[in-house]
């Protein structure tokens, strides 16, 4: 247990883990000694290629119209849209939400709830589904959720990010062109930039078996459902991928155009991963298909923006873990270590194993101070 919490919560390497099993062969110089050895050592696991390198390679892929963003909730944040999370909690207010109750006892219960009796997402969102089924509402499941969707949406934001996307998307019909848009969002967010443009851009909105692109449309496929604030007929039979049953449903069918979409392009095309992780462990399965059929030989890279961590963040972390952990007995270790050096080292150890895991995948990592920068990077993959 004690070398569980550890490693999980502060991140050591396995060479100073060891220790921790018999807490009688505490060696605290040789600890020290450690971290302050890998803190001046530049990390050479893991493939790293220089940032240069990785835009050139995009705009190779971009000019042999290659190039797929593919977009994840981080892109719509922006807007004032939910998280997975707080979207999950705004369903949960019609949970608690009863005649009698006070208007603001379902939202302070359905913030107390998940924090009480925390639960996987996914598992969440089924048993919240399945409660809501009991109950004698005017509105259908997907009505409520895009209710939650849209409650609080910013039209007017200014994102940087879905600026840059919009100069990819004018291009359809000339060259270069992106290949698609894949995304994980239900919303509209990017279809709505797309209308207000002061150029016509052909799209196609893609989210249910028999939905094909005309010639010269680029095609933006909602892979997980869409639900547009102002549904059209077209949408009304559509369904979304929220709860654990219809991802088990989904990712269990090899064949669905779902899955047949995404292996697709994360086998031949060269993917941009915006706004999104790699902890959805369907997408990490899709991936791994896609790398296995691409075979060991493929030189084939995928790219992914993340935001590093910031040194104070890992400080207080720490500082939080061993305040409220005595089990862990870490106060002379970090007495003897220094927090900072400490954190510093922690950090860097994170970041190269999320590069490893990244690599696993066929991925390459374009680590980002601020997420304006993701605009910056797109900008110089799309200039000459």
């Amino acid at each position: 247990m004690l070398l569980t919490q550890i490693f999980c919560l502060s991140l050591l390497t396995m060479e100073v883990v060891i220790f921790l099993i018999d807490k009688s062969k505490w060696n605290w110089d040789l600890v020290k000694n450690y971290t302050e050895n890998l803190s001046i050592q530049e990390t050479s696991k893991g493939n790293r290629i220089p940032r240069g390198k990785k835009i050139e390679n995009l705009k190779k892929s971009y000019r042999n119209e290659e190039l797929v963003f593919v977009l994840g909730s981080g892109v719509s944040v922006p807007f004032n849209l939910p998280s997975w999370d707080n979207l999950l909690q705004k369903l949960l207010i019609e949970s608690f939400s009863t005649d009698s109750t006070e208007n603001d006892v379902p939202l302070v219960l359905s913030k107390i709830f998940p924090q009480l009796f925390p639960s996987s997402p996914l598992i969440s969102a089924r048993i919240i589904e399945e409660d809501f089924k009991k109950q004698n509402s005017s509105k259908s499941f997907k009505e409520i959720i895009r209710d939650a969707l849209y409650s609080q949406i910013n039209r007017e934001a200014d994102s940087s990010t879905i600026k840059e996307l919009l100069q990819f998307c004018i291009a359809p019909g000339k060259s270069p062109n992106l290949d698609s848009i894949i995304t994980y969002n239900y919303d509209d967010v990017l279809e709505t930039v797309l209308n207000s443009s002061d150029v016509e851009i052909p799209y196609k909105s893609i989210y249910k078996l028999g939905m094909n692109p005309k010639n010269g449309e680029l095609p933006i496929y909602h892979v997980h459902g869409y639900l547009p604030q102002y549904a059209d007929k077209e949408n009304t039979d559509s369904f979304i991928t929220l709860s654990e049953n219809l991802y088990h449903k989904q990712y269990n069918d090899i064949y669905s155009w779902n899955n047949i979409v995404q292996i697709n392009k994360f086998t031949g095309k060269t993917c941009v991963l915006i706004g999104i992780s790699l902890n959805d462990p369907n997408i990490r399965r899709l991936l791994d298909i896609a790398k296995l059929q691409r075979g060991q030989d493929s030189n084939q890279q995928h790219y992914m923006f993340k935001k590093r961590y910031k040194l104070e963040y890992v400080k207080r972390k720490l500082e939080l873990i061993i305040r409220n952990d005595s089990s862990l007995r870490l106060e002379k270790a970090i007495a003897n270590l220094e927090l900072n050096e400490t954190a510093k080292t922690l950090l860097k150890k994170m970041e190269e194993f999320e590069e490893l895991d990244a690599n696993s995948f066929g991925i390459q990592i374009i680590w980002l101070q601020d997420h304006d920068e993701i605009a910056d990077v797109l900008k110089k993959v799309r200039e000459e």
